[in-house]
């Protein structure tokens, strides 16, 4: 009870930290580089408008708050696919585990973005030849899980961009902490803290986001409901609200909503409802998310979740026949066990 008051405190002062950045807002918009970051990754958190810092307990959601990686149970292989606006696509790995029976877990995962091929301008406007653009991470996260109350969460990550002939790189620190106490959970998540991107000798600051969420489960019935707040470096403010019904373990149906915080009559295309669905058994698991923006035009995301600890299950003994003694003589099917001297 002592560790979780003081973790209580000290998520209280970060969430008051949080809202200190909260001044910088869309005014730094424009300013910042690796923008790709912030698109979000898995089906199942973005099928739920993408609250999940109080209630993730898988690799995908480390993207999203490393301390989420402390409440996995076991070994996991996540990937994700989504087709963005304008052509872009976007493609994101993880796989992580348990270390041995401690209560560390570590992860490690890879996103990359393709925007396609974009055309060139010079200084009148005119059309000049072609040019590819695309960024990608790599990063690795670990998570110390305490007194199964606490999860805190630390992530590295190493990024590129290429627009043209033009590359850049950085290096930038995730952290998370999360909390659950019964049915509660609540959590926060600080995404590109340091670090700059560097293209030749300029360099422009990561897109730094911290965010704070709550969530309510209620295992008996299936149901769970989160709500996170996010205070981005370069962008509005927003609010992201989800719902998830789970049946038997085999079946998911999700809802939520993102509203960003513009302050203005004109809604901000990042806002919008979004849906979702997620199925499996034996190992295997299947998401799916919809996202509609307010503009009206919509995003598909594909996720697949791989467990291989089940995977013995699909050749067990269903029916027990293993059990039966191979050695019938010493044991024998009917009757009292023969004595020693008189078995043939």
């Amino acid at each position: 009870m002592r560790t979780f008051k003081l973790c209580i405190c000290a998520a209280l002062v970060m969430a008051l930290f949080a809202a200190g950045l909260a001044e910088a807002g869309i005014g730094d918009a424009g300013t910042t580089a690796a923008n790709f970051l912030m698109v979000g990754s898995g089906a199942r958190v973005l099928g739920m408008g993408g609250a999940t810092l109080g209630l993730g307990d898988d690799i995908a959601a480390t993207a999203w708050n490393p301390a989420a990686l402390g409440w996995t149970g076991e070994s996991e292989v996540v990937l994700s696919h989504a087709g963005l606006s304008n052509e872009s696509l976007q493609e994101w790995m993880g796989i992580g585990g348990r270390v041995g029976k401690s209560q560390t877990r570590w992860s490690a995962s890879g996103l990359y973005q393709g925007d396609g091929s974009i055309q060139g301008r010079d200084a009148s406007n005119n059309p000049t030849s072609n040019f590819a653009a695309n960024s990608f991470e790599v990063g690795a996260q670990v998570a110390q899980q305490l007194g199964g109350l606490v999860s805190l969460g630390i992530g590295a990550k190493s990024v590129n961009e290429k627009l043209g002939d033009a590359t850049g790189h950085g290096f930038t620190l995730d952290a998370g902490l999360m909390i659950r106490q019964g049915m509660f959970g609540f959590g926060i998540s600080g995404q590109n803290l340091i670090g700059e991107m560097k293209y030749d000798a300029v360099s422009y600051d990561f897109p730094r986001n911290i965010g704070v969420g709550m969530a309510v489960v209620h295992r008996a019935s299936g149901l769970s409901l989160a709500m996170d707040a996010n205070f981005p470096s370069a962008y509005y403010k927003d609010l992201r609200t989800g719902v998830e019904w789970m049946w038997k373990d085999a079946l998911a149906l999700r809802a939520g909503y993102r509203y960003e915080h513009t302050g203005l009559p004109i809604s901000d295309p990042l806002s919008g409802p979004s849906f979702g669905i997620g199925a499996g058994k034996n190992g295997f698991w299947f998401d799916y998310g919809y996202l509609i923006s307010s503009s009206g035009e919509g995003q598909h995301r594909v996720g697949l979740k791989f467990l291989p600890g089940r995977w013995s299950g699909l050749h067990s003994d269903p029916y027990g026949q293993g059990d039966i003694p191979r050695d019938f003589n010493d044991q024998p099917l009917i009757g009292p066990p023969t004595p020693k001297g008189n078995r043939p």
